[in-house]
């Protein structure tokens, strides 16, 4: 098929500039995957994004199953592609756990989609995958509601993308798959070339990144628009949201008008309903609120000492309420402006003194976090060692806190500096922390941690120092940790509902 002689290019590379929004390249990408539902002849949708805008992208796709024009099951895919395992196999294990979990939720709507024979061990991993599409395509023969088979391909990193294009290919022009269509989600536009000249008018190409001048010009507009908003006026205005000038609302008949003071009587009420979150409510609500709202747009606009002094008010705002964690938050943004601003010292002291006066609250979570900030100052002056020792006390605090994939990022961290100062036995304590976390955390929150880094990292470590079997079963660890939980089912699920085709 000639997409031009339809008049529809078969590339789309709009991307959201300074003149337009940024929610018009996901509008666009919705019109481009309905023009590939309806057109059965394109065979490779790709799609090209960036960091900020994939998991917008993924989760549009997923959705996209549900669209009135499609009748195919997707297969969302988010395995990487790495030099030392190109992620097939592991793929061709996630469309089984997909299947099935969409076979027990159409099961639940009266449908009968029989189930697949399990993967033969020790098959090839791309003949894998296409042996696995091939069974679920047998299985739904009996289901009318479904035809044909939608495989996403997004996976988070690709290390060696020719040799992921040629695999894609491979399946994309194998008999067998004859039925099955391919949408893939890439960091960058490497892929649009190999893919257009092997499949010319049978791919489509779209490009769903904003630029970050847009989003800075939308965050500009929102927070001058929260800042200006007068007290009392609507939620939406007062976050940004359009609406008239310096004009409140009349209220709503028989309430009193949102900028009214509360009398004695409604302020004791409140305060035993609300205890001291009350202070974030009436005219002394609105006032934080645009001092934060003030301070972000100062710093938005290169005005730093503003940013700073608005912040600074609003944290002793908070803390004369009695609201320790609010406070606590906005020192820490605080210690952050003026590392932004270029006083280093001035940042350092300031993420000390917030993560102690953090810890001494028992808020263990934001003390981490400040932790974070003051280890990543010291990185950058250069100090490693007491950057290594930051970074080891903030994954501490982030256990404590109940936060082990902050832990196990904070000593994963800690390791890597430790090992830029040349201190490998500190490295290595740091990373066999992290993995001791990993193992009492669950799968589905490890498949998107640093734990596969910090068991690879440690490999590496024993390999070099002889310990081979070691670093084989710290391999092997890294890979468990990718590998996708299984899906768990949805009552009530309609049929082929989006719900199983989540990625890892």
């Amino acid at each position: 098929m000639q997409l031009a002689a339809v008049g529809i290019p078969n590339t789309n590379t709009m991307s959201a500039t300074e003149t337009g929004p940024s929610h018009r390249v996901f509008a666009t990408l919705a019109d481009d995957l309905t023009w590939f539902i309806k057109c059965p002849e394109i065979r490779l949708l790709h799609v090209a994004t960036s960091g900020t805008e994939r998991p917008v992208v993924v989760h549009q796709l997923a959705l996209t199953e549900g669209h009135s024009h499609n009748k195919s099951p997707f297969f969302v895919l988010e395995e990487a592609h790495t030099k030392d395992d190109p992620g097939w196999t592991a793929r061709a294990e996630r469309i089984g756990v997909i299947h099935e979990a969409r076979r027990s939720a159409m099961a639940t709507e009266g449908y009968r989609l029989p189930s697949i024979p399990a993967l033969a061990e020790g098959a090839e991993p791309l003949a894998a995958v296409a042996w696995q599409l091939q069974q679920c395509l047998e299985a739904q023969k009996g289901v009318a509601e479904l035809e044909g088979m939608m495989v996403v391909l997004a996976p988070t990193s690709i290390e060696q993308p020719q040799a992921f294009a040629d695999s894609v290919l491979a399946l994309v022009r194998s008999p067998s798959m004859s039925q099955v269509r391919f949408v893939v989600v890439e960091l960058g536009s490497v892929l649009a070339k190999p893919f257009t000249h092997a499949l010319g008018d049978a791919v489509m190409t779209n490009e769903c990144a904003v630029d970050p001048a847009v989003y800075r010009k939308e965050m500009s507009e929102a927070l001058a628009a929260s800042a200006a908003a007068p007290v009392g006026a609507s939620p939406e205005v007062a976050s940004g949201g359009a609406g008239p000038k310096n004009v409140i609302a009349p209220p709503r008949f028989g309430k009193p008008s949102r900028d009214a003071a509360f009398t004695p009587e409604q302020e004791a009420l409140l305060a035993k309903e609300l205890g001291p979150a009350v202070a974030l409510l009436g005219p002394s609500g609105a006032l934080l609120r645009q001092r934060i709202f003030g301070a972000a747009l100062a710093m938005q606009e290169g005005r730093f000492g503003a940013g700073v002094a608005l912040q600074n008010e609003a944290a002793a705002q908070c803390f004369a309420a009695g609201l320790v964690k609010f406070g606590c938050i906005l020192e820490v943004t605080v210690a952050g402006f003026l590392l932004h601003a270029g006083h280093g010292a001035r940042a350092r002291a300031a993420f000390d003194a917030a993560a102690a006066r953090a810890e001494a609250a028992g808020l263990f979570d934001i003390a981490a976090q400040a932790l974070l900030g003051l280890a990543a100052v010291l990185v950058v002056q250069g100090d490693l060692e007491p950057s290594t020792a930051s970074y080891a006390r903030a994954g501490e605090l982030a256990q404590k806190g109940h936060m082990p994939i902050l832990a196990i990022e904070a000593y994963r961290t800690a390791g890597q500096v430790a090992l830029r100062a040349h201190a490998e036995g500190a490295a290595v304590i740091a990373w066999r922390r992290a993995l001791a976390i990993a193992e009492g955390t669950s799968p589905e929150a490890l498949a998107s941690s640093s734990a596969p880094t910090v068991a690879r990292a440690l490999a590496k470590v024993m390999q070099r120092n002889g310990s081979f079997d070691a670093a084989h079963s710290l391999l092997a660890q890294a890979d468990d940790y990718e590998r996708p939980a299984p899906a768990q089912s949805s009552p009530g699920a309609p049929a082929h509902a989006a719900q199983p085709t989540g990625g890892a």
